[in-house]
């Protein structure tokens, strides 16, 4: 494909008809295709299942939840070819035990023996999220018995395949969660560089956040686990693949007022008539790369009293607007915002008031969450 197909190819995705907001940022992730194949599934693939050509969400959107923003496009569409795949994880036997111990080259070989082919990771993310693009390939809600998920990868790597009949997606694809990581053809495209390929599925005690359709672990393509497997594709490939600038910035800065855009100015300041702020501090917060987030203390004092109404809000710059994420109140006392430790940036304290009787509070990311606690 020339470049100039590709350029009319990347205007095509980003300016679509019926779609809002703006385009989105080159930085935030983009994935790079080629036009679907117009094939048609033709003779029936024994134990394989054909994915009809349609349109990906790819990733997770940023206003859902649980999500890890330095690996996830943010919910891209993205145009997609037909194309065949396995059953289940290879041998692709009911009842058999899952082959693992290849490279990813020895997976690609193992596909080819059969007159077949590793899944793009982003195949692969068709395949589980089904036409509805659900979070989990069996609806939107984790549940942990469906595919077994929420154990150690190891001890679930050796189970036979095919006997968790709520493990498939809406497409049909069975298990491609609760058993073994899966080699894809796809290349670690999150900010990094070195020989990293992309698996996908498996399983893990976090399982709500390994059992997303979304998520993704780099593997050396010249590694070889007893957890880590593969199944496979067939048909014309599709080429997309994802390019995420990961950025990362200071865990914790204060900003001048003159580094606040426009739309920031008044956030905390906006009370009722007759109050005033008097005290104002921002702070900016990266709890993770590609997440920025900002931190307001204020005190706002209405007329004719000298008794101030304080508070920390946490929000962050949203395409529909602000967004407020935490909201703290410390009284009278105007609040000192820190890093609970210098080498952990997902958390933040507050202090506000005299050290004898100080109010503490902190403020913690994760996976898209933001918790306030009190502090001991």
């Amino acid at each position: 494909m020339t470049r100039l197909s590709l350029l009319l190819l990347s205007l095509l995705i980003h300016c679509r008809p019926g779609t809002s907001g703006p385009a989105p940022d080159a930085d935030a992730g983009v994935a790079l295709v080629n036009l679907p194949s117009a094939t048609t599934p033709g003779a029936p693939r024994s134990g394989m299942v054909w994915i009809p050509a349609g349109m990906l969400k790819a990733g997770t959107a940023a206003n859902v939840v649980p999500r890890i923003a330095e690996e996830e496009l943010e919910g891209l569409e993205i145009p997609l070819g037909g194309f065949y795949i396995d059953l289940l994880p290879f041998p692709n036997e009911l009842g058999a035990i899952p082959t693992t111990n290849v490279t990813r080259d020895e997976a690609q070989q193992r596909c080819v023996s059969k007159s077949k082919r590793l899944c793009s990771e982003l195949e692969w993310e068709r395949a589980c999220k089904g036409p509805n693009q659900y979070v989990y390939e069996y609806g939107d809600t984790y549940r942990e018995p469906a595919c077994g998920t929420g154990i150690l990868l190891e001890r679930s790597a050796r189970r036979p395949v095919g006997d968790r009949d709520g493990c498939r997606s809406a497409f049909g694809v069975r298990e491609l969660h609760g058993g073994v990581l899966e080699w894809t053809s796809s290349p670690w495209g999150r900010g990094t560089k070195g020989d990293l390929g992309t698996t996908r599925g498996g399983n893990g005690t976090r399982g709500e956040i390994v059992a997303r359709c979304a998520n993704g672990l780099p593997k050396s393509v010249q590694g070889r686990s007893p957890s880590l497997g593969f199944r496979c594709c067939a048909g014309p490939v599709n080429d997309a693949s994802v390019d995420l600038t990961v950025k990362t910035g200071l865990p914790l800065a204060t900003l001048n007022p003159s580094e606040l855009a426009q739309s920031m100015a008044t956030v905390g300041c906006d009370g009722d008539a007759g109050e005033r702020c008097r005290q104002v501090r921002t702070w900016v917060w990266h709890p993770a790369g590609n997440v920025e987030v900002y931190v307001r203390g204020t005190c706002r004092e209405t007329d004719g009293r000298d008794q101030a109404n304080c508070q920390v809000l946490v929000f962050r710059v949203a395409p529909n607007g602000i967004e407020t994420v935490a909201t703290i109140d410390t009284g009278r006392h105007f609040p000192e915002v820190s890093l609970t430790r210098v080498d952990v940036r997902t958390r933040i304290r507050m202090r506000a008031g005299p050290l004898h009787r100080a109010i503490f509070r902190e403020v913690t990311y994760s996976y898209g969450r933001f918790d306030v606690r009190d502090m001991k």
